[in-house]
């Protein structure tokens, strides 16, 4: 598997179109664990982040945040921005070391990636065709375009450190492998360290250095990421927690837990909610002029 069908597979993104239209006055977006796409057709924008400076766009740009980083968008000029904006929701939630091996956020003009502008040109045509299932096809349109921002970002190598790093990296490569086909089975240190053919602490100091935390955390953490997966799909707790690798459910409820501060049925039933109302849930909090 290569690294971006890898980071795809990890994530499980769902993205919500919320405004469409010419932004005209001041636009702030601090959704607590959603990602942000905005793509600016048209117009002058600037770009507002806690402590950088304002950013000024005038030519078709793609605007992606992929962690919850507070911003404000604001339409320059009389005429405003011509614009699309979307949330990005990832259904494993923000805690996730492939969200944590990305840039906070990507300015990329649409002429410097190539077939990104085709996308948008289609994107904007639905929005302005309004025919039946117009969000839905949006929705899915904006996925794609998630998926060449990303593309972009690991080809060009912009994230030089942790799991993109990791992944390109021989050895840990094939570990990384391991434990997402074997989640239910040994993954000991000893066993990973067999996997790489390095010594066990050479095996632990490597991948410290480049993923920046412990083998058992990471495995602990992409143990978990995969139940959220399983979770939303509405499979019993006790076959989860086995094939996740887990022997029982209290066990699992406690990793679980201790991962995300609440029991896997509460993780549930917090994450169904925020699915079902995505789009009126960013919508209330994008303050649009």
């Amino acid at each position: 598997m290569d690294r971006l069908s890898y980071i795809l597979d990890q994530l499980n993104v769902n993205a919500g179109v919320f405004f469409r239209g010419q932004l005209c006055g001041l636009a702030s977006f601090e959704e607590e664990g959603t990602g942000y796409i905005h793509v600016l057709r048209s117009g002058v924008l600037d770009i507002i982040e806690a402590n950088r400076e304002k950013l000024t766009l005038s030519e078709p740009t793609m605007i992606f945040s992929v962690r919850s980083q507070p911003h404000q968008l604001f339409g320059a000029n009389r005429e405003g921005a011509e614009m699309i904006c979307a949330s990005i929701k990832f259904q494993t939630g923000s805690r996730n070391p492939v969200l944590d091996a990305l840039p906070d956020s990507v300015v990329l003009p649409l002429s410097s990636v190539q077939g990104l502008g085709s996308f948008v040109d289609v994107l904007f045509a639905e929005a302005e065709a309004a025919q039946e299932g117009r969000d839905a096809v949006m929705n899915r349109l904006v996925e794609v375009i998630f998926v060449n921002v990303l593309r972009h970002v690991v080809s060009d190598g912009e994230t030089p450190k942790g799991l993109l790093s990791a992944l390109a990296d021989r050895q840990l490569s094939k570990v990384l492998s391991w434990i997402n086909s074997n989640l239910n089975g040994d993954l000991s240190v000893d066993r990973l360290a067999e996997v790489a053919t390095m010594s066990r602490s050479t095996f632990i100091q490597h991948f410290k250095n480049i993923l920046g935390l412990a083998p058992g955390e990471y495995v602990q953490n992409t143990r978990i990421a995969a139940a959220k997966k399983l979770i939303l799909k509405d499979k019993p707790m006790s076959i989860i927690c086995f094939e996740v690798g887990y022997e029982d459910a209290s066990g699992f409820s406690r990793a679980f837990k201790k991962n995300t501060g609440m029991t896997p049925r509460e993780w549930k039933k917090l994450n169904t909610t925020a699915a079902e109302a995505v789009s009126a849930s960013v919508a209330e909090k994008a303050h649009v002029a």
